[in-house]
C-alpha cells in the first residue's frame, strides 16, 4: 500500500483504520492514478489486477471510510455491499472508462466515461491540481491510443523500467515530466531492446482474414501496446490479438474493430480499441493450439466482431 493509513471514525462511530483509500489498476493508467492521488491528497492507495477487484473492494469497504476506485468497476454481485457501505454515512465513488462498466453508470456513485482514462477522471474528481496535470494529459495520451506527444510513451517505458513502486515515488516527489539524463539513457537502451523484441515478433505473427478484416496473432510477453502498433502498421491488419502464454492472457488493440466485443466474451473487458482477457482456470487454456482455434473462431463470428 502507498504512504502512510489514517484513523478515524466514520458515521457509525465505528473506529476505522483508514478515512479514505484509493484501489487503482497496475498499468501505466491505473499507477498514473496513484501518483495524482498521492499529489493531492495524504491517503493511501492500493494497486489491485483484473481478476481481483471484487475482493478488493470488498476488503476496503470494511476498513475505510471513503473508498475511490479507479480505472476499474465492480460485479454487479458487489453492489449491494456498496449501497450498505454508503447508506451507513460512508462514500463511495467508482471512476472508469470501460465499455463494460456502462451499465454501472446508473449509479450515482459511478462515473463510467469512455472518453477519457482512469487517471484523468480522477485528476478532475480531486480538483485537477496543476501540479499534476501535464502528467494526467500525458498518461491520458498514451491509455487512448492518441500518441500525440512522444513523452507519454516514454512515462510507460520508465514505470516498466523503474516499477510502481519507484514510479509513483519519483513523480508525487516531482510530477514535471522532465526526464534526467539517466533516465534519458535507461530508456535509450530499453528502447532498442524493444525495436529487436519487435522485429523477431513481427516475423513470428500469423495473418488471419476474418469477417473482412485482417487479425494479426502473435505471442509475446513483452511490450504488448508498442507490438500491436508495429503490427497493425507494418503488416496492416486491422485489429491484433497478443497472446501470453505464460500468464494465459490475450490482449487486443483495433482501429476499426471494437474488440471489447470480443474480451468480453471471454470474461474481460477494456475499450473499443484496447482491451484484454485471461483464460487462466478456463477451457479455452487446455492447450496454445485449442487456444489458438478458439480465438480464430471467436474472430470468425460477425456477432463478436465488431465494427469500429
Amino acid at each position: 500500500m502507498g504512504k502512510g493509513t489514517d484513523t478515524g471514525v466514520a458515521a457509525s462511530g465505528r473506529l476505522i483504520a483508514i478515512t479514505r483509500l484509493l484501489l487503482t489498476h497496475t498499468d501505466l493508467d491505473g499507477t498514473g492514478g496513484a501518483v495524482v492521488w498521492s499529489v493531492a491528497t495524504s491517503a493511501p492507495y492500493r494497486l489491485v489486477e483484473n481478476g481481483e477487484i471484487d475482493a478488493a473492494v470488498a476488503a476496503a469497504l470494511g476498513e475505510a471510510d471513503e473508498v475511490v476506485l479507479a480505472d476499474h468497476s465492480v460485479s454487479w454481485d458487489l453492489v449491494p455491499a456498496i449501497e450498505a457501505h454508503i447508506a451507513a454515512g460512508r462514500r463511495f465513488t467508482m471512476l472508469d472508462h470501460h465499455k463494460s462498466a456502462i451499465g454501472l453508470a446508473t449509479h450515482p456513485w459511478a462515473t463510467v466515461d469512455l472518453a477519457r482514462s482512469g487517471t484523468g477522471l480522477l485528476y478532475d474528481f480531486v480538483g485537477r491540481p496543476a501540479a499534476v496535470a501535464d502528467f494526467a494529459k500525458l498518461v491520458e495520451d498514451h491509455d487512448l491510443w492518441l500518441h500525440s506527444d512522444p513523452r507519454s510513451a516514454q512515462l510507460a517505458a520508465l514505470l516498466g523500467l523503474l516499477g510502481h513502486d519507484r514510479f509513483i515515488e519519483r513523480f508525487t516527489r516531482d510530477p514535471r515530466v522532465e526526464f534526467t539524463e539517466g533516465e534519458l539513457l535507461l530508456m535509450e537502451v530499453e528502447s532498442r531492446r524493444r525495436d529487436d523484441y519487435i522485429e523477431r515478433k513481427l516475423a513470428q505473427a500469423e495473418v488471419v482474414a476474418r469477417g473482412g478484416r485482417r487479425w494479426a496473432i502473435c505471442f509475446a510477453e513483452q511490450y504488448q501496446s508498442d507490438l500491436a502498433e508495429a503490427l497493425m502498421e507494418r503488416l496492416g491488419v486491422a485489429a491484433t490479438a497478443i497472446v501470453n502464454a505464460s500468464r494465459a492472457t490475450v490482449s487486443l488493440r483495433g482501429r476499426d474493430v471494437d474488440v471489447s466485443v470480443i474480451a468480453r466474451r471471454f470474461g474481460g473487458g477494456g475499450h473499443a480499441r484496447a482491451a484484454a482477457f485471461s483464460a487462466a482456470g478456463k477451457p479455452l487454456e487446455q492447450g496454445l493450439v485449442d487456444f489458438r482455434e478458439a480465438l480464430v473462431e471467436a474472430l470468425s463470428s460477425p456477432r463478436h466482431a465488431g465494427g469500429g
